[in-house]
């Protein structure tokens, strides 16, 4: 359930100032938007300067040894100007029709999700925040029973506001906090609950290898798969042209045996789906929230239990440093 939070004036003024942004955003053709969103993103990333520093130097970590500063340079501004163009998609979701959703939103892998639910338990859908990861909430819309686990705003006009937004479509939403006995519920009635689950989750979470550093990663997504005996699927949304947006599915992560300790299935079950997400990074890295500190927290000293990319198979792939729409 939600925190008992208090709505105070300055709540109440940034509410409206969102609302009348949306107001404008809606108004605007879908194209323009997309520009418009676009554009203030690079103006973020150029002029502003807004974490600048952190999205190069991880962007120099990752791929120092693969790009040089002028292609890192062009990495960070997409990925800015992805995020702008995706915060005005988000904001437009009222405009968005059934027709729209038919023709702009493609399922790759959907047969993952089918064979998760019909194994009766339901699934866990793990995104990471890459290309308009917003757009998963349409997957109601296209047959699929959602549940999603979202985290709270600070303000809870803004917080209701957001959460109407990826409802619309049909899916239920469940706070993160508190607890979770509606992500059990909704696993019971064979639903399949997305998460995003890509950010730094400080000591209390599972250190495993993400793009060649140990990365604390939410325990969440694995704890559940292996308490409830879900399927626990990758996904990423690939930006294409003229708006449209594909959904992939992977297929889910193997079950490591059950008479491993709880920590260690945990672990396996986070590093796989870290595994694919590294793969859809690798191809189209402009996708990417760069601008997060993602290995923030370092592991305990002389912990072992970080596994490495190369010994699960992970391939660098064939990079895509600019994917779908300009």
């Amino acid at each position: 359930m939600s925190r008992n939070r208090k709505t105070t004036f300055q709540h109440r003024l940034e509410y409206g100032a969102a609302r009348a942004v949306q107001a404008v955003i809606c108004a605007l053709p879908a194209g323009a938007a997309r520009a418009v969103g676009g554009s203030l993103g690079s103006f973020a990333f150029m002029v502003l300067k807004l974490r600048r520093d952190v999205a190069m130097g991880n962007l120099e970590r990752v791929f120092g040894d693969r790009f040089d500063r002028d292609e890192r340079l062009e990495i960070a501004r997409e990925s800015y100007r992805n995020f702008g163009r995706m915060t005005f998609e988000y904001a437009r979701f009222p405009r968005l029709t059934q027709r729209d959703i038919e023709r702009l939103i493609t399922v790759t892998g959907g047969e993952h999700l089918d064979a998760a639910l019909a194994g009766g338990k339901g699934a866990i859908l793990v995104a990471g925040h890459f290309g308009n990861w917003e757009i998963l909430a349409t997957l109601a819309r296209l047959g699929y029973p959602m549940t999603f686990l979202v985290g709270e705003q600070h303000n809870i006009l803004v917080d209701g506001l957001m959460n109407r937004l990826r409802a619309r479509f049909g899916g239920e939403i469940v706070p993160v906090t508190g607890n979770l006995m509606g992500v059990l519920r909704a696993l019971r009635r064979n639903r399949i609950v997305a998460m995003l689950s890509d950010q730094d989750a400080g000591k209390n979470g599972v250190f495993v290898d993400f793009l060649g550093k140990p990365a604390s990663t939410p325990y969440g997504p694995g704890r559940m798969a292996a308490g409830t005996g879900a399927a626990l699927l990758p996904a990423f949304v690939v930006r294409r042209a003229a708006g449209a947006h594909e959904v992939v599915v992977g297929e889910a992560v193997a079950r490591p045996p059950e008479d491993l300790p709880l920590d260690e299935r945990v672990r396996i079950f986070t590093q796989g789906y870290t595994k694919e997400f590294e793969a859809s990074i690798r191809l189209y890295p402009d996708h990417y929230f760069w601008m997060h500190r993602r290995w923030k927290t370092s592991p305990p000293q002389g912990d072992g239990s970080v596994s490495h990319g190369q010994e699960h198979g992970v391939q660098d792939g064939r990079s895509r440093r600019t994917g779908g729409e300009q």
